[in-house]
């Protein structure tokens, strides 16, 4: 196992999944690939490209999320989730969530995921729990708050968990069990928006559709279950999957957690370099659709080509980032990554992400400061769905 103090993200065991396309040679000077669905997409990979196509307002997802269209999952998804709007209507439905998942909006989160996070190390260093990171203490952590911020039960969890995981992490060939878990999904949401189920009046549910009445152009149930599903999603799965290659990125190299814990207030610096090296699952982005011509500086994309934004190697383009591959909590590249999306399509929940990893990380350093894992790293078991990639498990001794 390395111990420099700056390993290379290529030394942690199958960090790295193999890239989920395949290249099929060039248009011009455009880089083509041919994604899951069979569609050929240009292949924009350099950092300054891919932030200005994904900021450009003439892309197209919508086109995208279709029967048949271009896509690395098994086929369209919900039309009114998120992901597959274009302005004006996903700024539309996006507004209704920029105050709750803001910086200060989270502040009143912060409690909770404190109280979660030190409950459940102090179980598993007691001995209540078993000494695993993932079962014991994070897989609790994300789905508990996802739970809190939308005002549903906890105990839930056992109930829309298995929904959400076969969402992105299914077989593609699993069409069928996909859409069941969509449909399951959709539909208890919908209750709680509709009254069926019961939503606490401090959560994010009860709270928009009891004021629902004093907007101007309020949501339609259907489009606001489109919301609570990218937060279901995302703030559940999404987040559990970073912090969890976080933890195990931290553990592989025991020099950084040294670094961690004899450098405490470095932590945000940290945070941030492990989330712009670490991807959540097997594609960085969704494909877009160009509406017109586009400049590239490797040349001209024509209107209503399929283009795929990979902002994993973006964030390793080392005409941005020096000696890109290593993983350095002092780095003092300017540009900020775009692990996180860049343009309307955003992740929604980075301020939470960066909450929820710092909690877990300053915890485990204070309680456990000897942690590390009781396995070869090759052992571990991993989810290696498209959407959703991750250890599923984190042995560790302490």
């Amino acid at each position: 196992m390395n111990m420099r103090v700056h390993p290379s993200v290529l030394d942690i065991p199958n960090l790295d999944a193999a890239p989920y396309y395949q290249a099929v040679g060039w248009q011009d000077q455009l880089p083509q690939i041919k994604l899951p669905s069979g569609h050929v997409a240009i292949h924009l990979t350099g950092y300054a490209d891919c932030k200005a196509f994904l900021a450009d307002p003439s892309i197209s997802r919508t086109l995208c999320n279709i029967e048949d269209g271009p896509t690395f999952l098994p086929g369209p998804t919900q039309p009114e989730l998120l992901l597959n709007l274009d302005n004006p209507a996903h700024m539309r439905s996006r507004a209704t969530v920029t105050r709750a998942f803001s910086k200060r909006g989270l502040e009143s989160v912060r409690q909770h995921v404190t109280t979660v996070t030190v409950e459940s190390i102090e179980q598993m260093r007691q001995g209540g729990t078993p000494p695993d990171l993932f079962a014991s203490v994070l897989e609790r952590l994300t789905s508990s708050t996802v739970c809190h911020i939308l005002g549903i039960p906890e105990e839930d969890r056992l109930l829309f968990r298995p929904w959400s995981q076969m969402i992105q992490s299914a077989p593609p060939d699993d069409i069928v069990g996909i859409e069941v878990a969509v449909k399951a999904s959709f539909d208890y949401m919908l209750d709680f928006v509709q009254g069926r189920r019961e939503a606490h009046p401090d959560g994010f549910i009860r709270q928009y559709v009891d004021q629902r009445h004093t907007l101007e152009d309020p949501l339609s149930d259907r489009e606001f279950v489109g919301v609570l599903l990218g937060i279901l999603l995302g703030g559940d799965h999404n987040a559990l999957s970073v912090m969890t290659k976080s933890l195990y990125t931290l553990l592989c190299a025991p020099s950084l957690w040294r670094y961690l814990r004899e450098n405490p207030d470095r932590a945000p610096q940290l945070i941030e370099e492990l989330i712009r090296l670490i991807p959540i699952g097997k594609l960085s982005a969704f494909p877009r659709m160009t509406t017109q011509a586009l400049q590239t500086s490797r040349g001209v994309i024509a209107a209503n080509t399929t283009v795929y934004a990979n902002v994993f190697l973006a964030n390793r383009d080392p005409s941005v980032f020096n000696a890109p591959l290593l993983i350095n909590p002092e780095r003092q590249d300017k540009a900020a990554h775009m692990q996180f999306g860049h343009g309307i399509h955003s992740c929604m929940g980075p301020a939470l992400a960066r909450l929820e990893i710092a909690t877990v990380l300053s915890t485990l350093v204070q309680a456990l400061p000897d942690l590390e894992l009781a396995c070869d790293p090759t052992s571990i078991r991993w989810i290696n769905g498209t959407v959703l990639r991750r250890p599923d498990e984190l042995p560790v001794r302490f």
